[in-house]
């Protein structure tokens, strides 16, 4: 009896541990880039378009841009993004200060976006589930000699615990969970173009892996 007595306190204490856990709230930040490499002779209008299409199945929002590329010499190799955060960039201004302040109440993420320089066409697209996650993704489409090549960066916000992870872990079960519609999100653009371009496209690289999409979004196909 004594030394149930002392085990049970401990067995609440885990097991109060376990639940704050649980319902205590997380947020997590996730950077990831993927680059597609698409070998066709298609216009880029036609791409373009067939991006734009594709990213707008899975977001809230897509801002594109074709820019002019007026005496620009199709390179042999293609272009390459590159990330540029704001905080940083507006130093030592009040709105960097104020950014860079931001970033580190977020655990250190600041306010990246990617910087499609060169590109033949660019989009920012945006998907925002209240009280779940949010997903920023660039795109840049560099035209080179032996057709085009799709960098893809985003910035993927979601939230974990609280009141609400019953729900969510209800959501995640029947729909798929956030990360898989990340995942689902770029390679539509991809698919779209392939489709639109009649051409076949190749993982170049990227990071983390691109892993599965929601097992839901097959069913119809």
């Amino acid at each position: 009896m004594k030394k149930l007595g002392l085990l049970l306190p401990l067995v609440l204490l885990t097991a109060c541990g376990s639940t704050n856990s649980y319902l205590a709230q997380k947020n997590t930040t996730i950077e990831m880039y993927h680059i597609f490499d698409i070998k066709t002779g298609a216009s880029t209008a036609l791409l373009a378009r067939a991006a734009t299409e594709g990213l707008g199945r899975n977001t809230n929002s897509v801002n594109a841009n074709t820019p002019l590329q007026l005496g620009a010499v199709v390179p042999e190799t293609p272009g390459r993004f590159t990330i540029a955060d704001l905080g940083a960039k507006m130093g030592n201004t009040g709105m960097g200060q104020l950014m860079q302040m931001a970033a580190m109440q977020n655990g250190g993420a600041g306010f990246k976006m990617a910087s499609c320089e060169g590109a033949a066409w660019t989009a920012r697209a945006v998907r925002h589930i209240a009280g779940s996650n949010n997903l920023t993704l660039y795109a840049c489409l560099y035209k080179y000699k032996a057709g085009y090549q799709l960098d893809t960066y985003a910035v993927f916000q979601k939230t974990e615990g609280g009141l609400e992870q019953v729900s969510r872990d209800l959501a995640n079960r029947l729909v798929g969970t956030p990360e898989e519609w990340v995942n689902k999100t770029i390679r539509d653009m991809v698919r779209s173009i392939e489709t639109a371009a009649q051409a076949k496209s190749s993982y170049v690289e990227g990071m983390p892996e691109l892993g599965p999409e929601p097992a839901v979004a097959g069913l119809g196909s």
